[in-house]
Order: structure tokens, then C-alpha cells, then sequence
């Protein structure tokens, strides 16, 4: 799906003194030592901190984060294998072209290529859109929402690639899962029941 190259929510330049502050936490992580490896010189694997070479296949450490968000897939995570089936997701999840004035709860619209999985994805769109500038902060009571929006130049113009409402939070508490490591139970297998 193409979009505008200066869409709403792009209109505001400047940070406030608070938003700088978490942003000062954010930025590092996310974008610089970003766990997607090959997206910046200094990336930090989640193999670095602790995690297991196969926690991709677990699923554990997908359930760990987006249980903090309360994203469910179908629900209020929609993912698309291909760039052609996008427009149809952003339209099923609300999240159009005005998709940062619905801002009551997280939400992500996300291209998951094959090459991946859907948390490498995820944190790969968060370090695209925050590197490239296209996110806005809005604050929601004690917290701030996150408005992120990744694309990619084509021939064609600007494709968004994923569209994410996230609060700063959320965002928080993800690098503190990462950074800690896994706990006992994690790559376990599950008993079933």
C-alpha cells in the first residue's frame, strides 16, 4: 500500500523535555543495538543475553512480550505474508491512513516476509520507523502512545511495511524482558495437557 510522504502525524517536529527523556532510553536499544542482527553495526543478538539459539521456535519469548501489550494475533496483531494483502489488514485493524488518531489501544499491522519471524519483524519495523523519523509520542495519562510507521522506497513511492501503536511502556518493558534474560522456564518444552 502506498502513502503520503508527509502524512499527520509527521506535522510535529519537535520533542518535549519528556519525550526526549524516553526517548534517551528508547533509542538505544531499539535502534542501535537493535536485536535485529544486520541493521546496525552494533546490534545485540538475544542469543548476547542469555536467550537460547532456538527461542524463535519456542514461541516463549513472543508470549512473554505481547503479553505485556495484550496483542493477540487476529485480534490486534494482523500480519501479512505479502505487501499486496496490506491495504486489507490496515482496513480490518483500523489503522488507515489517519491510524495515530485512534490511539486507545496497542496495536500492530506488520509484512512478515519469509526470511523471518514476527518479533524479529516487529522489532526490525519499531527500529525502521524510529531511525527514519516516522513516529510521533502522544501522551495518554502517565504514559505515551507510540504512532510508528515503517516503509520502504519503491518505484512506486512509499509502502508501508507496518503500522504500530505502542506505548512507551510497552516499549520499556520489552527491553527489560530482553536485557534480563530467560527465566527457568524458558525453551522448555510445554507439557500438554
Amino acid at each position: 500500500m502506498n502513502v503520503n510522504n508527509n502524512q499527520g502525524f509527521l506535522d510535529v517536529k519537535d520533542f518535549t523535555k519528556d519525550e526526549l527523556e524516553i526517548l534517551k532510553e528508547i533509542l538505544p536499544f531499539y535502534v542501535i543495538n537493535t536485536i535485529y542482527e544486520g541493521y546496525s553495526y552494533r546490534s545485540i543478538p538475544v542469543t548476547s543475553y542469555g536467550w537460547p539459539d532456538n527461542i524463535w521456535n519456542t514461541g516463549d519469548l513472543k508470549d512473554k512480550l505481547f503479553y505485556v501489550a495484550n496483542l493477540n494475533i487476529n485480534h490486534n496483531v494482523f500480519i501479512v505474508s505479502r505487501l499486496d494483502m496490506m491495504r486489507e489488514a490496515l482496513v480490518q485493524a483500523d489503522m488507515g491512513d489517519n491510524f495515530y488518531l485512534n490511539r486507545r489501544k496497542e496495536k500492530i499491522v506488520i509484512y512478515v516476509n519469509s526470511r523471518t519471524n514476527l518479533v524479529l519483524s516487529v522489532f526490525k519495523h519499531i527500529r525502521n520507523a524510529l531511525a527514519h523519523g516516522r513516529f510521533a509520542m502522544y501522551k495518554i495519562g502517565e504514559d505515551y502512545m507510540f504512532a510508528l510507521e515503517s516503509v520502504d522506497n519503491s518505484r512506486l513511492g512509499l509502502v508501508v511495511k507496518a503500522r504500530m501503536l505502542l506505548k512507551a511502556s510497552t516499549l520499556l518493558e520489552w527491553m527489560k524482558i530482553i536485557k534480563k534474560g530467560p527465566t527457568e522456564e524458558v525453551g522448555r518444552k510445554r507439557k500438554r495437557k
